[in-house]
């Protein structure tokens, strides 16, 4: 599977739990600290274009989580 296609699958996820439980504190850090485990984050970031592209894509749904609002 790729980042983005993870990424989608969260987005729909925690959308969906949102609607049913509300918008809780630290909303999405658990999913985006998975990702950061699963796709070494770290090397990602140092790695090659592409790779800093897929770091920079974690990074935007890190920001999506903390910016989503109902």
């Amino acid at each position: 599977m790729s980042i983005a296609n993870d990424i989608d699958k969260l987005k729909i996820k925690l959308t969906d739990k949102v609607r049913r439980n509300g918008l809780v504190e630290n909303f999405g850090q658990k999913e985006v600290q998975d990702l950061k485990d699963n796709y070494d984050y770290n090397t990602l970031v140092y790695g090659t274009t592409e790779q800093r592209k897929q770091a920079q894509l974690i990074d935007s749904f890190d920001n999506w989580c903390m910016l989503l609002s109902f």
